[in-house]
């Protein structure tokens, strides 16, 4: 599952020493799923082999 942070949570989030979940909840936000656009793929994307295939990431 991605997690997807707002711009102030980022910080946060990568420091090494914030380790309390309580204190991780507290400080860091989530991006409102309504704001990302979503499609399928093809499953050959989980293919190391076909990275070189940019055509992959259109919507299927």
């Amino acid at each position: 599952m991605p997690l997807v942070l707002d711009a102030d949570s980022l910080e946060p989030w990568l420091d090494p020493h914030l380790a309390d979940r309580e204190t991780i909840r507290q400080m860091v936000r989530h991006l409102d799923a309504k704001r990302i656009t979503h499609w399928s793929v093809s499953t050959r994307v989980n293919r190391p082999g076909n990275d070189e295939n940019a055509a992959l990431i259109n919507p299927t």
